[in-house]
């Protein structure tokens, strides 16, 4: 028999009942552990979750053969307010160093990579533990470090195929692809069913540039457990396999970023040149540019599925025409509206050498890990900066959302703008495009306009690898870190790039407004 010394909680507040309930069924039966849960959840709930850890730790003294109980209320608790499972986990953890593991989950799980590797730090190395590591310090960018504990973690469990997995994810990051060639398949041979393994070793084959090889493993993706779309049994297959597509109804389908579908659409005139009648299924923002495309129809996503033969997402396109680096369907492929390029032509400024700029990428929260790959991929207006210094240069934001507070010399026409319609508008009448990796380095492109795209380290396998141009777009710069999150280095090379273009192209003040727009109205 043991008793448990607890202050009161004050009255009035909604769980107050239940602890008072909680405290009379402890008063008869101390060692009532679902009672003792009762109270540490009301506890907890109420905003108090560092006076609930020593209740929970005396269930845990209880139920040695149980989880901590901890760990199944920090999912209630999430419920109420964001902060109260961290909370809670920090005061437990200081009473018990064995919950560390399942706090650094947590934290991995709800962004918190930087203080699950602090919570990591001096914890007895195992698998879990490994595991734990090399996935916090993936997120924060270091990959050689995710690299080396991935390695101990495979020789620690050799059996353990999402290891593999994620060390040949690290290892392509580092440019490795031979090693990490060699992961992907080991991690294989020990789940050849997982699509999610399958999905990781064409990415590597993709970033060398080995996409013949990957292209039939790449839509293993959409054969996910947890996917959900139109029938597979309708996907298109690869259009050599089915010659004349006469009178056959294709759907293209929007994927998860705009970038996607900007990038792909490339490939629908192809498949109406063979004849296809081409659907575009896309988000209402993506409609007119889109329906820019000779042969297509844009359709607004969220209705009816429209009727079709097949069905494809757009990232499934290079698949069907067996793209390789040297055949892709180059740009330019798209041009704007003449009369939107006239109507914000009066609405930039004429002065100087205009550069589009964008700093961040599009949010996608409800993505698993998304929100660390996206702060590792956009930048801030602040590192744009040193382009604002160079004479001549006039700035002009092609941003979606974000802080321009302090920056007066940005000019900002993007609260006007309705859809990429418009920006692809604004981007007609700009000399130069300098941009992380985001939609807009797609629509540029498609345009034919040239574009410096800064890079991320862990870039997209879209860009290869090493390589400083792109089969995809032909007026693409790519300026590359040399390390995670740091701008500086690759804004240098930038700011010097546009400094060159500035001198050699030195625009006219007033005459070049006219021929843009007649040159522009001539090519449609």
């Amino acid at each position: 028999m043991h008793t448990l010394s607890l202050s009161a909680a004050p009255s009035g507040q909604p769980w107050h009942q239940a602890e008072a309930v909680a405290r009379a069924r402890l008063a008869a039966t101390p060692d009532d552990e679902e009672a003792m849960l009762m109270l540490g959840l009301a506890i907890a709930t109420g905003g108090e979750p560092e006076r609930a850890a020593p209740i929970l730790a005396e269930v845990a003294r209880l139920r040695p053969d149980r989880p901590h109980p901890c760990i199944a209320l920090a999912e209630v608790l999430e419920r109420e307010d964001a902060d109260l499972p961290v909370r809670l986990f920090r005061a437990s953890v200081r009473l018990d160093l064995t919950l560390r593991p399942a706090f650094a989950a947590w934290l991995l799980d709800h962004d918190g990579a930087a203080e699950a590797l602090a919570v990591l730090r001096d914890v007895p190395e195992t698998a879990e533990t490994l595991h734990l590591a090399g996935m916090a310090l993936a997120d924060q960018g270091s990959f050689a470090a995710a690299a080396e504990r991935f390695s101990r973690l495979v020789a620690r469990a050799p059996d353990r195929a999402g290891a593999w997995s994620n060390l040949g994810m690290m290892l392509k990051v580092l440019g490795r692809f031979r090693d990490a060639m060699a992961a992907h398949d080991r991690a294989l041979a020990l789940a050849p069913a997982d699509t999610t393994l399958r999905t990781n070793r064409a990415v590597t084959l993709l970033q060398a540039g080995r996409w013949t090889e990957a292209w039939p493993d790449y839509d293993v993706r959409l054969r996910a457990p947890d996917r959900k779309g139109l029938p597979l049994s309708s996907l298109l297959p690869d259009v050599e396999t089915i010659g004349d597509l006469t009178g056959v109804t294709i759907l293209a389908t929007h994927d998860e970023g705009f970038g996607d579908t900007l990038h792909f659409m490339r490939y629908l005139p192809l498949l109406a040149q063979r004849g296809a009648r081409v659907l575009a299924w896309v988000p209402e923002t993506l409609l007119r540019v889109v329906a820019r495309l000779p042969g297509v129809t844009a359709i607004a996503a969220g209705g009816p599925v429209p009727a079709h033969d097949f069905h494809i997402p757009m990232f499934s396109l290079p698949r069907a025409f067996a793209s390789t680096p040297a055949s892709v369907p180059s740009a330019p492929y798209l041009t704007p509206d003449p009369a939107l390029v006239a109507a914000w032509a009066d609405a930039l400024p004429w002065h100087g050498f205009r550069v589009g700029i964008v700093w961040s990428g599009q949010a996608r929260p409800w993505l698993p890990g998304f929100s660390a790959l996206d702060r590792r991929r956009s930048a801030r207006l602040d590192d744009f900066a040193p382009l604002a210094a160079i004479p001549g240069v006039t700035l002009v934001s092609l941003q979606a959302g974000g802080d321009r507070t302090g920056h007066p010399r940005l000019h900002d026409p993007m609260p006007d703008v309705r859809d990429f319609a418009d920006t692809a508008a604004i981007i007609a009448n700009l000399d130069l495009v300098v941009s992380v990796d985001t939609s807009v380095v797609h629509l540029a492109g498609a345009m034919g306009k040239p574009v410096f795209m800064l890079d991320r380290v862990d870039n997209c396998w879209r860009w290869l690898h090493g390589r400083a141009d792109s089969p995809w777009y032909p007026s693409l710069t790519i300026f590359r870190q040399e390390e995670a999150m740091d701008w500086l280095t690759p804004m240098r090379r930038v700011t010097a790039a546009v400094a060159a273009l500035v001198a050699f192209n030195a625009p006219p003040e007033a005459a070049g407004r006219p021929s843009r727009v007649l040159e522009l109205a001539d090519a449609a």
